[in-house]
């Protein structure tokens, strides 16, 4: 009985309605990301089912082609879409069509398989993210499978009906056409494949998301449990009646966090740019990977390290601002991990979504439900410099300083009144009689 009292008394201290409300609030929005990911992954699926096609072969075998292209024997039908390419610039032409990705059966395509040569194909992406389920169907491979397969199948019908195949015609039908890739980014073109971008640039565009939520989690702690300690010892009220007014004791509090947090920002930024550079270096063998990157745009300049590490700073500022109030809110030790949780859920959506899916395709209720989490503009803040979409980039740089400034106000108003002594959450518990009541 009396170990049976302890494990109520020790359970009643530790699963309070706080604790309960954060975990109901964890599983929503675990269950909002999880929604999102599977929104992305049903949408790249239905993507790699269907294929954009040029054709500029007018001949009837490539009609052949295209028609077991469409309709493969024993198969189910694939979504072919016909486009007109009516120039060079492909990338005004694929904004023209709206469309991320075209196959270009290029004139002479037929003349090629009947002379039992290997025919080739253009393939031209358009990137507008780093993110992996928006790359999906992006990648050539499965172009390439299907065209093949529709190759075969014409060719050997037109045999059937000829005659036996040749010993050299038999070796053609093994691979009979192969495909030369190109890349669109922000409109700039390179002739690379886009899965080799996304290789080249997997190991940054996963360091930085990473980066940040450490740095979230990091400072949230720093200042929750320096601010929470010094109000349950009394030390804060033996401070705070020091002859030093209480708004420099809070920007004090600030700074000092601040200045810390920043600093680790820089080593990360920092370290983020030399293991890039290592990374880069041993990517592939393609020859001149690092200028192509560059030359699309993919590489962060000195400037855009400075931007994002702005943005980065901003992030750490509001998580300081917040996690101060909500340490003031603390009553004991064990309650500020509780407190410590919704930052740690918001930073963990944007995370999570980040890696793997393009924030702004997402469907404009659960967009804008993303992007008011005010690190979820840090998070998109490299692919954002790097695609060119610094409208976003500073739409969210103005949000956070807003937000910031929101935050830091009421700060102030807590800190300096008589409310940093008297704040708590106590939900549930019922104000005995004669019990003063809390402001």
């Amino acid at each position: 009985m009396k170990f049976m009292h302890l494990f109520k008394k020790e359970l009643k201290e530790m699963l309070t309605i706080t604790t309960i409300m954060t975990m109901i609030f964890s599983v929503m929005v675990m269950i909002m990301a999880g929604e999102a990911m599977s929104g992305a992954m049903e949408e790249a699926e239905e993507e790699s089912g269907s294929i954009t096609i040029c054709s500029l072969d007018d001949t009837e075998f490539t009609k052949a082609v295209l028609n077991f292209l469409e309709n493969p024997a024993g198969g189910e039908k694939n979504e072919v879409k016909y486009v007109e390419i009516k120039g060079d610039d492909y990338s005004s032409e694929l904004d023209r069509l709206d469309i991320k990705n075209v196959v270009i059966i290029p004139e002479g395509f037929a003349a090629h398989i009947e002379n039992s040569e290997q025919a080739e194909l253009l393939y031209i992406t358009k990137m507008t993210s780093l993110s992996t389920m928006s790359n999906v169907s992006t990648g050539s491979s499965n172009a390439l499978n299907l065209i093949n397969a529709a190759v075969k199948s014409a060719f050997y019908s037109s045999k059937v009906q000829s005659g036996a195949l040749k010993d050299n015609e038999v070796t053609m039908l093994e691979a009979p056409i192969k495909v030369e890739e190109k890349t669109i980014v922000n409109g700039k073109s390179e002739d690379i494949a886009a899965t080799v971008i996304i290789a080249a640039t997997q190991m940054s565009n996963m360091f930085l998301p990473i980066m940040v939520f450490v740095l979230v989690i990091y400072s949230s702690q720093m200042i929750l449990n320096a601010v929470a300690n010094e109000k349950i010892d009394k030390t804060l009220e033996t401070l705070l009646s020091a002859p030093v007014s209480r708004l420099s004791v809070l920007t004090a509090k600030m700074l000092a966090a601040g200045v810390v947090a920043g600093l680790n920002a820089i080593v990360y930024m920092y370290g983020m740019s030399k293991m890039t550079e290592s990374v880069s270096s041993m990517a592939g063998d393609i020859d001149g990977l690092d200028k192509i990157l560059e030359n699309l745009g993919l590489t962060l300049s000195a400037g855009d390290y400075v931007l994002v590490g702005l943005q980065m700073f901003m992030t750490i500022l509001i998580t300081l601002s917040i996690s101060l109030v909500l340490g003031v809110l603390a009553k004991d030790i064990k309650s500020t991990q509780s407190y410590i949780m919704p930052i740690m859920i918001m930073a963990m959506i944007p995370y999570m979504l980040s890696m793997f899916v393009d924030i702004s395709t997402l469907s404009p209720v659960l967009k804008y439900a993303v992007y008011a989490i005010p690190f979820t503009h840090t998070f998109m803040a490299t692919q954002n410099v790097m695609f060119g979409n610094m409208t976003l980039f500073w739409a969210g740089f103005a949000y956070q300083a807003v937000l910031l400034v929101i935050c830091m106000s009421f700060a102030v108003r807590v800190f300096t009144s008589d409310k940093i002594f008297t704040m708590t959450l106590s939900f549930g518990k019922r104000r005995k009689k004669n019990e003063p009541v809390e402001e």
